[in-house]
């Protein structure tokens, strides 16, 4: 159904909800894109059928984000055609996709902040009277039973601001269904998301696979892959090099496929008590009793120097909130925090940096890259004071991009040039650059907030392999992680944070999966 302008009407105003939105076929057809003289996608072609859940993986850098933009109308591609329902498709915008009844649930939510939970919804479609005025109580009423629909429990005129990471994304998805759309590509989206909710969102995307709508769906997590996938489209360096269908292929074959070679995952070994590089040295972070109001009560977490420890907790449990409150994001109420005996309670984020405390956050988007700026100023940007500078004090651009060069280089940022913008990496490669921007400060203490948040299994070994690394050479590093089996590879000792509050505490070959999930729910 459409409005008089052609444009497809809200789900929810239709009443008959998601029972009346329809899927369609939906193809790449030898598509190519390239960026300048870099190309990320070659000659690919991939189908999407109404009525299955069809996936697409690869490596961080595949292309698997730019074919979903393609398809969403956000990129125009260089080469190739999209063909919908049998119909080849002009060049498309997001608007027109949409009105195509295509939409893409991106992996870092595009929310207005300062608009409520329903304006964000209805943006661009808002309800209204008769004679033109927005019909708020309906649009209420309408949100509440949408975004309930996909497990979001909040007030609809709360500003989604508010919201948290994992609240943000199902508002997204819960955007899709209000635009009508019965084509829909999710890019990362359980990213932030608490397996509860995962599985949540799951349950939903079922449902509209049942009810014949058309679903793409990118994950780094091949247990996901696994549970939800009718079918399997591989990239690797921008082609395809597999497909497979449900109970064609094993975890093994994907691997292998993904990365081009057999991948073998290796738990941690734990030091010997001591110090030094063979096991942990003096206490680097001392933690005591911090509050900081409504999220964390009174937390007390020590960190010695060659050890790594883990938060474990569910979302909204308040460990991001610590992080935030120890780095100076947010003023803590009372306690204290110290770095190498240094007090740095309720200290800037700058004074935190020169103190030896850096912090990689979750939300990259909000907390971390600066998107329009290039991959070099990004990562020298917590050291610029100690930059090789002119006679002029001017910073010398081409030392610069040398040291960005080397610390990208590092940690294994796939990019054409540290020249390029933040934004044209994909999300892997924007979390190893920041990665190699907190690696030049050369930190005693590091907060690893989510370290490997929509990274490929391959970026994710990489990325424990520095984190042991640094530990290995005295950094004290506290990492915060929703995945379980993560803090259970990496960590030496793990606490457990419920409501603000560390609830136990685990260490060597007592840190289990089984040990860690009855804490984290607070048991």
């Amino acid at each position: 159904m459409t409005d008089h302008a052609g444009r497809a009407e809200p789900a929810v105003q239709r009443e008959q909800g998601l029972q009346a939105l329809t899927g369609a076929d939906y193809e790449a057809r030898a598509v190519s894109k390239s960026f300048d003289s870099v190309t990320v996608l070659h000659d690919v072609t991939v189908h999407f059928y109404r009525g299955e859940i069809h996936s697409v993986i690869g490596e961080n850098g595949a292309g698997k984000s730019t074919l979903l933009r393609i398809l969403a109308g956000m990129f125009p591609a260089t080469a190739g055609e999209l063909v919908l329902d049998g119909k080849v498709l002009p060049a498309l915008t997001p608007r027109d996709a949409q009105r195509h009844g295509v939409y893409l649930v991106p992996q870092e939510p595009r929310l207005m902040p300062d608009l409520s939970v329903a304006e964000n919804l209805y943006l661009g479609a808002l309800p209204r009277h008769r004679f033109g005025a927005v019909a708020w109580r309906r649009m209420i009423g309408t949100t509440d039973e949408l975004i309930t629909s996909v497990g979001l429990r909040a007030d609809p005129r709360l500003p989604a601001g508010r919201l948290s990471l994992a609240q943000q994304q199902l508002l997204e998805c819960a955007r899709a269904l209000s635009h009508g759309c019965g084509t829909i590509f999710f890019d990362e989206p359980t990213s932030p998301l608490t397996a509860r909710d995962a599985e949540r969102l799951f349950e939903l995307m079922w449902q509209m696979r049942d009810q014949g709508l058309t679903l793409g769906f990118i994950s780094h997590r091949l247990d996901e892959i696994e549970a939800v996938s009718d079918r399997i489209t591989v990239l690797r360096d921008g082609s395809v090099v597999a497909r497979a269908e449900r109970g064609s292929y094993t975890r093994e074959n994907l691997v292998t496929a993904m990365i081009g070679r057999a991948l073998t995952i290796s738990r941690r070994s734990r030091p010997a008590a001591g110090a030094g590089a063979a096991g942990p040295g003096a206490v680097m972070l001392d933690v005591d009793e911090l509050v900081a109001p409504p999220e964390v009560s009174g937390m007390s977490v020590r960190v010695r120097a060659g050890e790594v420890v883990g938060l474990a907790g569910l979302v909204g449990s308040g460990r991001t909130e610590f992080a935030e409150a120890l780095f100076g994001i947010h003023r803590p109420a009372s306690g204290t925090v110290t770095v190498n005996g240094r007090d740095i309670t309720g200290a800037s984020p700058r004074k935190c940096i020169d103190a030896g405390l850096i912090y990689l956050a979750e939300d990259r988007g909000r907390n971390g890259i600066f998107a329009d700026v290039d991959i070099a100023r990004n990562a020298t940007s917590a050291i610029v004071g100690q930059l090789p500078r002119t006679a002029g004090s001017f910073i010398r651009p081409r030392k610069e991009q040398e040291i960005a060069r080397a610390a990208a280089l590092e940690v294994d940022v796939r990019a054409s040039s540290v020249a390029a913008a933040m934004k044209t990496l994909s999300g892997g490669n924007q979390q190893k650059a920041l990665l190699a921007r907190w690696m030049l400060a050369k930190p005693l203490v590091a907060i690893f907030d989510e370290p490997t948040r929509g990274v490929d299994i391959g970026a994710k070994e990489s990325i424990y392999a520095t984190i042991e690394s640094l530990a290995a050479s005295g950094l004290a590093a506290l990492v915060i992680s929703s995945e379980l089996e993560e803090l259970v590879r990496i960590c030496d000792r793990v606490y457990s944070v419920y409501e603000g509050r560390v609830t136990g505490e685990l260490a060597g070959e007592a840190v289990t999966l089984e040990a860690l999930g009855q804490l984290a729910v607070g048991a």
